[in-house]
């Protein structure tokens, strides 16, 4: 595990990317996660991924992104990294964009926070299909690289 501090500058670009998606983030720390992506840490926990950033699934920023609600049957592959199929949503919230963050729940609790490949509209045509792109989960590369990040500071701690 690699991490950096980050330069003002990328600090700032960072920021600024954040509140462009309606988030107050000042990231101080990045976890090299592979050659695509990073965990972004400072006043709480972001990732960047694809050029795109996003916050942690357990950052409770997360709970302010539009909503798509699955269910039961979803549950299950999606913690598992699949993507979200159109058969198993059940709410779509208004505010889903195309090309927007998304979290995707069941019971009230975030599954994963993926990017939306359509408008709610649009998505509320369609019978089947990938409609949600899953980015990131608890579970995954990421959210092991934070793991292991808390992990090292409490034993230096």
């Amino acid at each position: 595990m690699k991490i950096l501090y980050l330069s003002k500058k990328e600090a700032k670009e960072i920021s600024k990317a954040a509140k462009d998606l309606g988030f107050e983030f000042q990231p101080e720390k990045a976890i090299l996660v592979d050659n695509e992506s990073k965990v972004l840490i400072g006043n709480g926990i972001f990732i960047f991924i694809n050029n795109r950033i996003l916050p942690f699934v357990a950052d409770k920023r997360a709970e302010t992104l539009p909503e798509v609600s699955v269910d039961e049957g979803a549950v299950k592959h999606i913690v598992n990294g699949a993507s979200v199929m159109r058969p198993g949503i059940t709410k779509i919230d208004y505010n889903v964009k195309k090309d927007g963050i998304v979290k995707v729940t069941n019971a009230g609790h975030i599954l994963c926070i993926g990017v939306s490949l359509y408008d709610k509209e649009e998505m509320e045509k369609l019978d089947k299909g990938v409609v949600v792109k899953n980015l990131h989960r608890k579970g995954d590369k990421f959210w092991n690289a934070v793991a292991q990040y808390l992990a090292s500071s409490k034993q230096k701690g």
